[in-house]
């Protein structure tokens, strides 16, 4: 059954639209896993993006749920709250009825309630599953056109073939040290000096993704030591265990091959847990990476958002009145 009506939604045909109540979530994972068909381990969507305090809809028809959608705030309280629609999937055969759109519209409405002024469609950090719309999920792009989402950038994943991709670290690891850095695998003894120590130079939904890692039983965090401080780090399986990101270096301390190093660590020991192709997520420089382990272009997101302060932008060329 779906959960309590909310106020602005309503049974309409065999479909009704509710809040979404903690023992529907394996409903969502099924139905992400039928649908998603471009994300790997997509079923594991719906927890990563419930990690953090959200707000879920659902469409339920005859008892079956048959769409989704999960969203989030970042500095709720502020008075630059940002909304997230961290997913919204609708089952093929349902598509079409307008469940989505509904679901969408009553999201947004409940974000503005919580003060957000802008809605991204993507995940927000550090429990993301995307940094938008895959431009491959076509009808997800043509969605959020029509909507009103105005596309502000574009972000890429990139693959690494880990059967082919050159990843022996020994000279280098023996030339760092040799300049007294020390590169290895991050323990329990690490969490509390890692984030206090990084905390100076990195973002914070960094050190919470690299605390993730940290602490979570799939994930690894490599890390680089110089004198007692942390210099670099790499992390992977932070949502999904192929996954590689975020990595680092400390400005003082690039151009010495520490990020190269760290990434072939996280890569290797993926390799050696049976991942054949790890997917560098959010990443740049793409000539960097595609040197460093033979990386190549693999996802693409097209990044959308929409304004609800009232403030209005110039039309431009990708507004399509007048040309359909």
């Amino acid at each position: 059954m779906c959960g309590r009506s909310t106020s602005n939604l309503s049974r309409v045909s065999r479909t009704t639209f509710g809040e979404l109540a903690p023992h529907q979530l394996g409903d969502v994972s099924r139905l992400c896993e039928q649908e998603l068909t471009l994300d790997r381990f997509a079923g594991s969507i719906p927890r990563i993006v419930t990690r953090q305090p959200y707000v879920g809809l659902v469409a339920v028809q005859d008892s079956a749920t048959v769409g989704a959608c999960i969203g989030s705030v970042a500095g709720a309280g502020d008075a630059s709250a940002e909304g997230f629609i961290d997913l919204l999937v609708v089952g093929r055969a349902q598509q079409r009825q307008g469940i989505g759109r509904k679901l969408a519209a009553e999201m947004e409405r409940l974000l503005a309630a919580r003060g957000c002024q802008r809605i991204d469609l993507a995940a927000g950090s550090p429990n993301g599953a995307w940094p938008g719309v895959d431009v491959h999920y076509s009808a997800a792009v043509c969605f959020g056109e029509d909507a009103g989402y105005q596309r502000q950038g574009c972000e890429v994943n990139m693959d690494v073939d880990l059967a082919r991709a050159p990843l022996d670290t020994r000279a280098a690891e023996n030339r760092l040290a040799s300049e007294g850095i020390e590169v290895r695998r991050a323990d329990a003894g690490d969490d509390g000096p890692l984030q206090e120590s990084l905390g100076s130079t990195w973002q914070a939904d960094w050190i919470a993704e690299i605390t993730e890692a940290l602490r979570g039983g799939e994930a690894g965090l490599h890390v680089a030591v110089r004198g007692g401080r942390y210099v670099g780090f790499c992390c992977y399986g932070v949502n999904r265990v192929h996954e590689v990101g975020p990595i680092g270096t400390d400005p003082e301390m690039r151009s010495l091959g520490i990020g190269g190093v760290l990434l072939k660590r996280c890569l290797a020991e993926q390799r050696d847990h049976g991942i054949t192709d790890a997917e560098l997520v959010w990443v740049g420089p793409l000539s960097y990476f595609s040197r460093a382990v033979g990386a190549t272009i693999g996802r693409v997101f097209w990044q959308y958002s929409k304004d609800l302060s009232g403030a209005s932008r110039a039309p431009d060329w990708r507004d399509r009145i007048g040309l359909v």
